[in-house]
This record gives structure tokens, sequence and C-alpha cells, in this order.
């Protein structure tokens, strides 16, 4: 089994369409996803509908997805993402916004054939509903805490990093893990609609099951079609001018 574990796809169409070409490429026949499916681009029914069409293991909930499903008040977004979370629950329907508010905060998957275990989160283990990022080893620590699973993806902060631990942790960028029994694994899958570490290509990861083996990719998109769609739609001019650098 070839699993392609995506998220942060904030309604980019461009970027996820050529994320799910590429897994196809490479194999993958199941999926799972850490979500924040909407938010910060234009194509936000389009991305739901793919994902809810995939031959998913899991889903769980982003900040952006918790959002956009209500309307509360926008605490911690910065102007320009508040306003593409309003201008995104206009662009969904009431079954849209309630399937997004339904989704769990954080999930375990246990497959039989072959065996494995690992967690889906956003965020952290710990407190998923705080949205707090994962940088360093010392905030990875805290949600390994609350990771019952060998492995745990997540995402949030749009930065592929991953973090092992044994006795403590350590972590860092990867593009490539060979899984060991006895440690525990935080991987950070990066960002598909929105990267932020300086590559602007869109990112995920693939995790064989068989080999014990995740690994990150990355994949060439039509960065000015996303841009011009933004634009199109009057929202923020830097959420388009973003895409091109990958901050």
């Amino acid at each position: 089994m070839n699993i392609a574990v995506l998220g942060d796809i904030h309604g980019n169409y461009e970027a996820l369409t050529a994320v799910l070409q590429a897994a196809e490429q490479l194999g993958c026949d199941k999926f799972a996803c850490i979500g924040d499916i909407v938010g910060y681009n234009a194509n936000p029914h389009e991305c739901l509908e793919i994902i809810r069409n995939l031959d998913m293991l899991g889903v769980v909930m982003g900040n952006h997805d918790s959002y956009t499903s209500d309307n509360r008040e926008l605490l911690g977004f910065n102007p320009q993402a508040a306003q593409a979370v309003e201008w995104t629950r206009q662009q969904l329907s009431e079954e849209e916004l309630a399937w997004l508010g339904a989704l769990p905060m954080k999930r375990d998957i246990f497959l039989t054939s072959p065996p494995a275990r690992f967690s889906l989160v956003h965020s952290t283990m710990d407190n998923p509903h705080m949205w707090g990022y994962i940088f360093d080893r010392f905030t990875a620590a805290a949600s390994m805490q609350y990771q019952w699973t060998p492995l745990c993806f997540f995402g949030h902060t749009h930065t592929p990093l991953a973090f092992d631990k044994t006795d403590i942790v350590v972590g860092g960028t990867y593009e490539e893990i060979q899984l060991q029994p006895n440690h525990k694994y935080l991987i950070n899958v990066g960002s598909v609609g929105q990267p932020r570490d300086r590559d602007p290509r869109a990112a995920f990861v693939t995790y064989d099951v068989e080999r014990a083996l995740a690994r990150l990719h990355r994949v060439e998109y039509d960065i000015a079609g996303s841009q011009k769609k933004i634009l199109d739609a009057g929202l923020p001019l830097c959420l388009a001018d973003r895409l091109a650098v990958g901050r």
C-alpha cells in the first residue's frame, strides 16, 4: 500500500491537481489529508469536491476549515487570511460547510494488510483545537506525549519538517525517512497550496507501508494560473504574490 498524505491545500486547484497526477504516477492507491482544504486561494469548492471523492483513509480539520464552517469571529487571523475566510464562506454550500465543520480534530488509523498504525492531526496532538505550531523539538516533544501511534502526519506550518523520538527528540528537514521499530515519528507533510519554505513547488508525502518508508515530494504547478484566479476573485494581492516565492 502506497499512501499519499497531503494537506494545507487552501483552495489551490492547480496545485492539488498537479499533486494528484504525481501521486498517481508514483502508484499511490490511498490518500490521507491533514486538513486546511480551503482558505487563501480561489477554488475552495473544487478542491473540496476532489478531496471528498478520493479513496481517503482519513481527513482531519484544519483551522481554516474550522473557521470557514461557521460564523465565529476570526481570532488569530491576519487581515488577508480573514478576508479569504470570509470570501470562502460565501462560496460553499450549506452542505459543504456542514461537512467541514464535522471533521475530527485528529484521527488514529489502523491498517491490517499490511499492518500499520498512524495518526493525522493538523496542528498538535496535545491541544489540536488551539492551533499551535510545531517548529522545534520542544513543541514536537509536547505533541508526542499525546501520540499513541508510532507515526503521526501533521501540517499547519506549511513547512516540511520531521521529528524522531527514541530517548530524546531530534528533528529537521527531510527528503526520505526509513521508519525504524521502537521509534516515534512526527512528520509535517508540507503544503500543497501555499508552501512557506522558500520552495514554491507544491509538497506532499508518500508513505509506503510495506517498506516503512516516508518520502517528501515537490511538484511544479501552474502558479500563474492560481495567481490570476486570486486576483480575479478580489482576494488580497499578497496571497497571489507569495505563491511565486514560497513564503
